[in-house]
């Protein structure tokens, strides 16, 4: 009985070491939970949305760069207008075809606007303003109501907000940028005591004629596409900071 005893126990640590010299299987689990041998076998894991992969040889479109704008101006067009870069500030009526008289009153740098309304405009049925300012490179638009008279505006720093394009107008500075090609017709006119020169233009492409001071050559009227624009009344360079900017309530 001892024997049969003893030769079982030999058994059981045989076994024991036999079992413990088998190696042990290892599985990796992938990340969508499936268990493999090999961790190359698993599936990349994709987190989110995926990049579209660029077909080989096909470029992505990149912008289109602005196409440089030929000038094509005579010598003496160019003599003329070259006058214009002494100019800093205007101030004018504008009348635009088929009006007769000026509606407002413009001062005009080239970057800002200040527009003096003839005609108030409501805002509600108490509120009304009467002078817009606009920046002219963020096209940005205020108003305010700035008659000198309380009962008039009662609160002259209140903001309204207004719509650029409600009231932007191109001012002589934006005319003559736009000229492609220019020359002088021969032709002279007197505009309220300023002797003005025509200058026959193209903007793209597109015929027009102008009479410009001939001292500063600001554009005083524009024939252009069937339609006449005038300034009336300019006046050059005598425009300062308080003249195009709002003057706070005292």
């Amino acid at each position: 009985m001892r024997r049969e005893i003893y030769m079982g126990l030999i058994v059981l640590v045989a076994l024991l070491f036999i079992a413990s010299c088998v190696p042990v299987a290892q599985y990796y689990v992938c990340a969508d939970g499936r268990k493999v041998n090999d961790p190359s076998m698993c599936t990349p894991a994709t987190g989110g949305e995926t990049q579209e992969e660029e077909e080989p040889g096909v470029q992505p479109e990149q912008p289109e760069e602005p196409k440089p704008v030929i000038k094509i101006f005579s010598e003496e067009a160019q003599a003329l207008l070259s006058k214009s870069s002494k100019v800093s500030s205007l101030q004018y009526g504008y009348v635009e075809s088929p009006n007769v008289l000026p509606e407002n009153i413009y001062y005009v740098t080239r970057d800002k606007m200040r527009i003096v309304l003839k005609t108030k405009v409501k805002f509600t049925e108490k509120d009304s303003y009467d002078t817009v300012y606009l920046g002219l490179v963020q096209r940005s638009a205020v108003a305010y109501c700035e008659d000198k008279d309380y009962q008039m505006c009662p609160d002259k720093d209140r903001e309204f907000t207004v719509k650029f394009d409600d009231y932007f107008e191109e001012t002589p500075f934006d005319w003559l940028d736009k000229l492609t090609k220019a020359d002088l017709t021969g032709k002279s006119k007197t505009f309220a005591s300023r002797n003005a020169i025509e200058v026959s233009f193209e903007i793209g492409g597109e015929p027009g004629t102008m009479f410009v001071d001939s001292f500063f050559s600001m554009p005083l009227q524009i024939s252009f596409k069937g339609k006449s624009y005038e300034f009336r009344d300019i006046v050059m360079n005598e425009v300062d900071s308080e003249d195009i900017e709002h003057q706070f309530n005292q």
